[in-house]
């Protein structure tokens, strides 16, 4: 009986700590460059990475959330819609998927980390939510960057501590997109599509990694309808932003049309790894996915 147990245990906890999750943000891309286009951007999510998961073609940000960076980013980790201010001086006011992960399976601060490209998205590490916050946040490598420095920071990290949960923030799209300059808008969502099929080949090539981990490919917010240079409002731009998901327990070829919204992500991902996420307001993804819808 004993021998049983154990067993059951060891599988057991193959299926929950054996799985990864990673969350892309691709900064500030407007829907009708990413999968609204088609490949001509975005060529490797739309023709490589695609046919291997999930795309979500009617992913939105609600009225309640706002198009900006650290409110979207914190609506991603806390499944709530967060109104915060954007400058990286005020923390989420639900807890985040670091908190929940590192207090519900006793995960050490190294397990979970965000790596991003603006250093103000620090502050979402962990949240002011009695009960959890610094105790369970998540480590941290966010500066000031290009993408291709936060690509270069986040080999470190994975090579180094091999998280199971991590949060990358691609920060260059939107720069480039407020410079008012749409070839150099364009070229950094290029060069961004570019960095997450690097990732997916180093996912493939790290056996920690490889056959575990689910890849989650967004956006914190899109860009105004008439004018990509900037965003903030609740205009379609703005609001309808991309999701592709693929790798681990996420259902191949399918294309999702059914409304999805940024919040949905966190309970998805709790559900993943094995953890609760109750103060979340999002549902699963995955839960009556439809092939072909």
């Amino acid at each position: 009986m004993k021998t049983k147990l154990l067993l059951l245990f060891l599988i057991f906890s193959c299926l929950i700590f054996g799985q990864n999750a990673i969350i892309v943000v691709i900064d500030g891309g407007r829907y009708s460059e990413t999968f609204g286009g088609g490949d001509k951007y975005i060529p490797h999510l739309y023709n490589d990475l695609m046919p291997l998961g999930t795309v979500f073609t009617n992913f939105r940000i609600a009225d309640e959330g706002i198009t900006t960076t650290n409110p979207g980013h914190a609506s991603i980790l806390t499944g709530t819609w967060q109104l915060i201010a954007n400058d990286g001086t005020e923390r989420p006011n639900k807890p985040t998927l670091f908190e929940y992960f590192r207090k519900e399976l006793s995960a050490k601060p190294t397990d979970c980390f965000v790596v991003a490209g603006k250093k103000k998205i620090a502050a979402l590490s962990y949240s002011s939510f009695p009960g959890f916050g610094e105790d369970f946040g998540a480590s941290t490598s966010c500066f000031d960057a290009d993408d291709d420095e936060v690509y270069g920071s986040l080999e470190v990290v994975m090579n180094t501590y091999h998280p199971k949960l991590i949060l990358i923030n691609f920060p260059t799209t939107d720069t480039k997109g407020h410079s008012g300059v749409w070839d150099d808008y364009v070229k950094a969502l290029t060069n961004a599509d570019n960095l997450v099929y690097k990732l997916w080949q180093k996912i493939q090539l790290d056996s920690y990694y490889k056959n575990t981990t689910s890849l989650f490919v967004t956006n914190d917010h899109g860009r105004h309808t008439d004018s990509f240079k900037n965003h903030g409002d609740d205009c379609e731009g703005c609001e309808h932003i991309m999701l592709l998901a693929v790798g681990r327990n996420i259902p191949k070829g399918v294309t999702n049309s059914e409304p999805h919204q940024q919040i949905d992500i966190a309970r998805t991902v709790g559900k993943l790894l094995g953890f609760s996420t109750p103060y979340s307001k999002g549902i699963e993804l995955f839960s009556n996915n439809k092939s072909g819808q």
